[in-house]
């Protein structure tokens, strides 16, 4: 594929996506097709640029496979990586096929699935597809259909089926992403927000949380980054990492009238943000030049 700024004319700049997707708080499932299209484009030109053939495409905080879904046609290696052990199970065994789907969850067996010992496909399974929002194990999510008939068990189902074919390449890990040292890979994070007080990615039970040292993760994309095309999805950023890509996007475990962005409203929105793509400078301010017209999109629901 050679790197083409005509290219970029293929996007829409009001594209609305209506699909039903893994409900996982914090993940990408609207903009993942969009922010794959970015990825795929700045790896052909850093290939170009500096003359390196990339082996390897990384995620260190994988998550419900927002942009790496859309990233299997790669013609590399593919490593999916998080620090929750349920989740990665559940990948593992929708990929191998040998997943049992459950029919229904109760409340009852909402509860239940929460003690089982982990990792447990089964209890990520109802932790992220039977809780509201996609917070694990936060609530059953029932309770807070009212008169909206959904039925988050087969739309759960649904969703991993679709993504089974797509990921039978994909070598899923469960690290510490400070275990790792890559090289010659093309690494996209999506590591919990800064400005988030919990960071919900590392979420183990419903009232506590592990730890995310931010400024030692900024340490690392600063080393990756020699040897390494590492691309951050932030709404922060150190002053070395270039901002190259930026697009709002709505965040909120709901979905309501109620809770939901509306960009004419006069109040302000603390659900709605908008989500940057950082480069370390080291690598932006050669490729910048050629990133000027990388493509906007809207994906706000009306």
């Amino acid at each position: 594929m050679s790197f083409d700024m005509n290219t970029f004319s293929r996007y829409s700049k009001n594209i609305y996506i209506f699909e039903k997707y893994m409900k996982y708080l914090g993940g990408k499932q609207r903009l993942g097709k969009y922010i794959a299209s970015v990825l795929l484009d700045l790896w052909d030109l850093y290939e170009q640029v500096f003359n390196i053939k990339l082996t390897t495409y990384f995620e260190p905080f994988c998550g419900s496979l927002g942009v790496l879904k859309n990233m299997t046609g790669v013609k590399a290696k593919i490593i999916a990586n998080d620090y929750h052990p349920d989740l990665i199970e559940m990948w593992k065994e929708v990929k191998e096929g040998t997943f049992v789907y459950p029919k229904s969850i109760s409340e009852e067996e909402y509860l239940e699935a929460k003690k089982l010992p982990s990792p447990n496909a089964y209890k990520a399974f109802v932790g992220f597809g039977m809780s509201f929002g996609g917070r694990f194990f936060g609530a059953y999510s029932q309770k807070y259909l009212n008169d909206k008939p959904e039925d988050f068990c087969k739309e759960m189902t649904n969703s991993l089926k679709r993504i089974a074919p797509l990921i039978q390449k994909v070598k899923f890990t469960n690290k510490d992403y400070t275990e790792f040292k890559p090289k010659k890979m093309f690494i996209y994070c999506d590591p919990p927000y800064a400005f988030n007080k919990y960071p919900i990615k590392y979420r183990r039970d419903t009232k506590k949380y592990d730890v995310f040292d931010n400024d030692k993760f900024w340490e690392v994309m600063r080393e990756w980054s020699k040897e390494n095309m590492v691309v951050i999805s932030e709404i922060t950023a150190p002053p070395d990492f270039i901002n190259i890509w930026e697009q709002e996007r709505y965040r909120s475990a709901a979905q309501s009238k109620k809770t939901r962005f509306n960009k004419n409203s006069a109040v302000a929105s603390n659900t709605h943000n908008t989500e940057k793509l950082f480069v370390h400078e080291s690598i932006a301010k050669i490729l910048l030049p050629l990133l000027k017209n990388l493509p906007a999109v809207d994906v706000s629901k009306k």
